[in-house]
């Protein structure tokens, strides 16, 4: 009769995936597929990996909780090393905007010795994602970013007692009682339509991001300050929506060459995406920049100084925006207090050749 002892040695001896791969001649993918899903790979390749762990003295059972346990055993390791694990939720990485501001919360966080797990909302609703990430119980405190502020729905359905601490980034709704973490996006778009007016240009066009996004909202309402202040009429015929994503700035460009308008004296972007489409959309048709018409952005990503020609911008402190919120967290995990509940840091203009 096997002892409860020689059957955890035999789990434990169970071959690798590799190892299994090469007995079956196929790839460590294949293997981990069948294990995964048999009915969703090819009777041969089923065949020839359950063939594989058979010679190597094993069953796919004691193959997968052998995987398991080397997992789990990995992740307890992993865990055990942190101060305490930080979750950060954002809506994509496939934005660098957000993985600029991931560069500065990973920085800091490895810095005060905080492991990192990171959900994404993409594709799924910003409050499924937050209710989930607090069922699994991982992190002990939460950076979430969403662009229409939806944190505090999900949170404060819950009992006071359950939430760990919170630090919002870069939205928040109205009446949120987490500290935040925000840029002067109206000031940032005042300076730069300012500065626009100051080098002589008055027929300004303003390509909107998302008006459901406070920032968009808040860089729109910049812009028409500045016109007022300098006396300049605001022409809603010269305000365009986008969308914060390049094909909408691409777009914008694109209808405005194809109805023969003339050209205004500078595109304005909500962001640098949307003025990376106008810079295609211009080059494409000929026009030159800055020689026919201006454009100028806003974020200052890295791809901002690789355009051509360079993108005038600008700059968000992104990844100290990043760094900020686990300082904030980081602080009231260890028994303090936030010093100031609202932080909004200040822009700064970016001079290159686009305008």
């Amino acid at each position: 009769m096997e002892s409860r002892g020689s059957g955890q040695a035999n789990r434990a001896a169970s071959p690798t995936v590799r190892a299994i791969a090469r007995e079956a001649g196929v790839s460590p993918s294949t293997v981990s597929r069948v294990l995964r899903s048999p009915d969703g790979v090819s009777d041969e390749a089923r065949r020839r990996v359950l063939g594989a762990i058979d010679r190597l003295g094993s069953t796919p059972d004691e193959v997968r909780l052998s995987a398991s346990l080397k997992l789990k055993a990995l992740t307890k390791s992993a865990h055990s090393q942190a101060r305490g694990l930080l979750g950060l939720i954002v809506p994509d990485v496939s934005t660098a905007f957000y993985v600029e501001v991931l560069k500065g919360v990973e920085a800091e966080a490895y810095n005060r010795g905080y492991g990192l797990v990171l959900y994404t909302t993409a594709g799924r609703g910003h409050d499924e994602v937050i209710r989930r990430s607090l069922e699994a119980d991982q992190a002990q405190g939460l950076i979430i970013m969403t662009p229409r502020g939806g944190a505090s729905r999900a949170l404060l359905e819950r009992n006071a007692r359950a939430i760990p601490p919170v630090v919002v980034v870069d939205h928040r709704s109205e009446g949120s009682p987490f500290p935040h973490v925000a840029v002067d996006n109206l000031k940032g778009a005042m300076d730069a339509t300012t500065y626009l007016i100051k080098r002589g240009y008055r027929r300004i066009a303003f390509i909107t991001g998302e008006l459901s996004i406070q920032s968009a909202v808040d860089r729109l309402r910049g812009y028409r300050l500045a016109l007022e202040e300098a006396g300049i009429g605001f022409d809603p015929q010269l305000v365009v929506r986008g969308d914060f994503r390049t094909p909408s700035g691409y777009r914008a460009a694109r209808e405005w060459l194809d109805q023969k308008q003339p050209l205004p004296d500078v595109w304005f972007c909500s962001n640098d995406l949307m003025a990376f489409g106008v810079l295609q959309a211009l080059h494409e048709a000929g026009v030159s920049v800055p020689g026919d018409t201006a454009v100028m952005g806003f974020d200052d990503i890295p791809m901002a100084q690789a355009t051509l020609p360079p993108l005038t911008t600008v700059a968000q402190p992104m990844t100290e925006m990043g760094a900020l919120a686990v300082r904030m967290v980081a602080s009231m995990l260890e028994g303090g207090e936030v010093a100031v509940p609202r932080v909004v840091l200040e822009t700064r203009l970016v001079i290159r050749q686009s305008a």
